[in-house]
């Protein structure tokens, strides 16, 4: 279960979380908690980055599936592992401009 940190603080930029699952074959992280805003309600999903361990993953989109929310990752770099804990920066820019329309 991916706690929303969006719900109830929509101007986090920042947040620091676990990995507690790994989909390789769609190149998605599972977090513990996650301040990126899956998409709903005709808003778009947040896009942003992920840090783990200095590599940079490119989030790409993020999806809500049951209790989880899913951060799909860009490129072809190797996939974190689970356990590693991850710094995530949202695209503020675009996150402000979505919520101001």
């Amino acid at each position: 279960m991916t706690e929303l940190l969006c719900q109830t603080d929509s101007y986090l930029k920042e947040f620091d979380a676990t990995i507690t699952r790994v989909d390789a074959e769609s190149r998605a992280l599972i977090l513990d908690r996650t301040a990126f805003f899956p998409g709903g309600g005709g808003q778009p999903a947040d896009v942003g980055l992920l840090t783990v361990n200095g590599t940079e993953y490119s989030i790409t989109k993020v999806k809500k599936k049951g209790a989880d929310a899913l951060h799909f990752i860009g490129g072809d770099s190797p996939l974190p592992e689970v356990g590693a804990t991850v710094h995530g920066q949202i695209d503020w820019e675009r996150r402000y401009q979505l919520m101001r329309t």
